[in-house]
């Protein structure tokens, strides 16, 4: 892997940073300003930006365009109109966009969005890999892509891939609610690096994965279908340079001087938005009317700006949106205002970074209230003007009003923070702004302006890149490859010449998936068709070495021509013999382990106790997801303790904690067949939990060791899932050799 100045870069988003207009046969290309093209600005190592060219373009043009945007290192996705009204306006914006802000109640689903959006991001992922060879790096944005990082892993592992989310990450009782969660989550773990803007999103999505999907984590980190998926905290701060740039020039100075006589001795409230719902807006204004009625004199010498630029106006609820916010402007001046002196002024355009850099300037107070909000770049778009060469104004004019449930209030810890639904918490809180003294005003100005300036978007390109490195190079140094062609052919040679084949296997996990209650994994007609004609090949024996009571693995498999070893080594039997127990043991211990464990059934819903003839097994899988792995570590802690000194010994598995009989595991039943093994024969072992690591280290030398689901320090191969377990399995039957991904 190269370093990451000379590795190439693709960037991928849901829309280019560009305008594309086409009429008449031409076709003209402009630049956006802002957003994610400001803040990828300063990265050197960009080799293509791929992305929706932002509407419908006509077959006939679509050559036309791609050479105008390719020239410029752009590469575009088309899409239909169909495509953008049920992709683009239907899931993303109607169903993911209010999910991810907590709008449970705006949130809609339409039949035809979600097939739409797979398609699209199945559309993008045969972009990216046209454009991209092994060894690249791309860097995907945004909720509109949330399948993309495993469309690509499928199809290319060596890619390095990261993800960037710009916009919250819900509660998992919030995320819940979307039908199609698990997709959407093993989507985004395709990736080497998911990163977010706090760490209270990135948190959400851990929990998310746990509660959905069962996955446990690292603080930092997701063990994946055998991939450790890095997470990270990067929050993206404001174009440092852009304004720095701006803000020393002639144009903003001049604005400056237009707005001082426009409003004169008036102090400026300033609030600068895109038309959302998520933003508060109609709640803030509502705010700002209830400062007016606390504090009357504030229609005199206060004046407050609200800029709002338009968003999706072809959409007939943000049109709806904005004549509510309309109307609550006319009440606002018809009750407060008098002739010539208005208290609230709306500006409902675009407004260039001069005027917007001489407005942060300006202000008095900026407010900053949405209801829900990723980062919120106003707000340190604000701080930055604000503090810009503080030492050449009198004074440092502004103070900022925040929202709680902005990201931006994570790091802005100087500002005054506001629960923007309390609205007359945030007209108190408008007041306080207004006359807050001038030393605490700057002191609180400079301390947030040093911050912002770290939060920097050229600063915030190289960090997450630096991180993508790192967890890419992880993965790649960690790794357990899977079987190659040449590698999966000589297995299959070593069966078809193997004097004699073993093959040891375990069962929940490694065959079969793991279910939610242990009886719902019983052996499918596949499986054991499977089984019977593994065991019919001559001079091979085939061992399940499970941890299942031997009553539910006789009845199971007990017709079959296979060994069976159950309870972890406790008791065992030969094809169609009798079960057998190697010696007698002391289970003196288990009434009062009994009672620990039923009692801790009582106290955790959905976990249920399962006693076997050996031991006892706890099962937690339905229990709550955060607090049964923390009983479950509790227990342990209590019973070992307690059994330090007793025949017993506890053992922890698949959100199971078992207490068997000492002397007794699934590397003891095999200890007892090494003696009939010979040097040339094919041993085959597969597992997939810590219960299983005693077998693989009893495994002569030469033996196949794969685990399944992860990689396991004992064993030499991984294997994903129990499907490619009975995949690889058939194929040895059917040929001898496999074919290779």
């Amino acid at each position: 892997m190269g370093t990451s100045n000379d590795r190439r870069t693709f960037i991928v988003s849901n829309r280019l940073p560009v305008r594309v207009h086409h009429e008449r046969g031409r076709v003209e290309v402009v630049r956006s300003s802002g957003g994610l093209a400001s803040a990828l600005r300063s990265a050197t190592s960009i080799q293509e930006w791929i992305g929706w060219s932002g509407g419908p373009v006509p077959q006939a043009m679509r050559a036309r365009v791609r050479e105008l945007l390719t020239a410029q290192g752009l590469m575009p996705v088309f899409l239909t109109a169909e495509e953008e009204r049920h992709y683009y306006v239907n899931m993303c914006n109607g169903t993911l966009w209010p999910l991810l802000h907590y709008f449970p109640g705006r949130v809609e689903f339409d039949d035809r969005s979600w097939p739409a959006y797979c398609e699209v991001n199945r559309r993008f992922a045969d972009t990216v890999l046209e454009r991209t060879v092994a060894g690249d790096r791309v860097w995907i944005h945004d909720f509109h892509l949330f399948l993309l990082p495993q469309l690509l892993r499928e199809a290319r592992p060596e890619l390095e891939i990261g993800f960037f989310l710009h916009v919250p990450f819900p509660s998992s009782e919030i995320w819940r609610i979307v039908p199609q969660r698990e997709e959407l989550l093993r989507g985004l773990l395709g990736a080497d690096y998911l990163s977010f803007h706090t760490a209270d999103y990135l948190r959400h999505f851990r929990d998310s994965c746990l509660r959905v999907l069962g996955l446990g984590a690292n603080p930092d980190s997701i063990q994946s279908e055998g991939r450790r998926v890095a997470l990270g905290v990067d929050p993206l701060g404001p174009d440092v340079a852009t304004f720095q740039a701006v803000l020393d020039t002639e144009a903003v100075a001049g604005q400056m001087a237009q707005f001082a006589q426009r409003w004169g001795d008036r102090r400026l409230l300033l609030s600068v938005e895109r038309l959302d719902y998520t933003k508060g807006i109609l709640h803030k204004l509502r705010s700002f009317a209830r400062l007016l009625e606390l504090e009357p004199e504030r229609c005199q010498d206060t004046v407050m700006l609200q800029v709002l630029v338009p968003s999706r106006e072809e959409n007939e609820s943000y049109r709806s949106l904005r004549r509510e916010i309309e109307r609550e402007v006319g009440r606002i001046n018809g009750t407060y205002g008098s002739p010539g002196r208005m208290p609230l002024e709306f500006l409902h355009r675009s407004i260039d970074t001069s005027e917007l850099a001489a407005l942060y300037r300006y202000a008095s107070a900026c407010l900053v209230t949405p209801l829900r909000d990723g980062m919120n770049l106003v707000a340190h778009e604000f701080v930055l003007c604000q503090g810009h060469d503080a030492a050449a104004q009198d004074a440092a004019r502004g103070v900022l009003v925040l929202s709680e449930f902005a990201g931006a209030a994570l790091s802005l810890t100087r500002s005054l923070p506001v629960n923007p639904w309390d609205i007359t918490a945030v007209a108190r809180a408008m007041a306080t702004a207004l006359q807050m003294p001038e030393p605490e005003r700057k002191d609180r100005m400079a301390e947030m302006y040093e911050q912002v300036l770290q939060l920097d978007s050229a600063g915030w390109t190289t960090r997450f890149l630096r991180r993508l490195d790192r967890a890419a190079e992880h993965n790649l140094q960690n790794q357990v490859a899977p079987l190659n062609r040449a590698q999966r052919r000589e297995l299959g040679e070593r069966w078809r010449s193997a004097r004699r084949r073993w093959l040891f296997l375990d069962y929940d996990g490694t065959l079969r998936e793991i279910t939610q209650r242990p009886e719902n994994a019983a052996p499918t007609a596949a499986l054991i068709t499977l089984l019977r004609a593994l065991s019919q090949q001559a001079n091979t024996q085939v061992h399940l070495v499970s941890g299942r009571p031997r009553g539910v693995l006789g009845v199971w498999f007990g017709h079959l021509p296979i060994h069976l070893c159950a309870e972890h080594g406790f008791v065992h039997r030969a094809p169609g013999g009798q079960w057998v127990q190697p010696v007698e043991v002391d289970l003196s211990w288990v009434p009062e382990v009994d009672a620990i464990l039923q009692r801790a059934v009582d106290e955790v819903p959905g976990a249920f106790l399962e006693r076997k003839r050996c031991g006892l097994a706890w099962h937690y899988r339905l229990a709550d997801a955060g607090y049964g792995p923390w009983r479950a570590q509790e227990l342990r802690q209590h019973l070992d303790q307690l059994l330090m000194d007793r025949p017993a010994a506890t053992l922890s598995g698949h959100a199971v904690l078992e207490v068997r009989a000492k002397g007794f595991d699934k590397g003891s039943y095999v200890a007892g067949i090494l003696p009939q093994i010979g040097s040339d024969d094919f041993v085959f072992c597969a597992g997939d939990d810590r219960t299983d690591v005693d077998m693989y280290r009893r495994m002569p030398e030469g033996a196949f060791v794969t685990n399944v689901g992860g990689p396991s320090p004992e064993a030499a191969h991984v294997l994903a899932t129990p499907t490619n377990l009975r995949d690889l399995l058939q194929t040895l039957l059917d040929t001898g050799t496999v074919q290779g991904n």
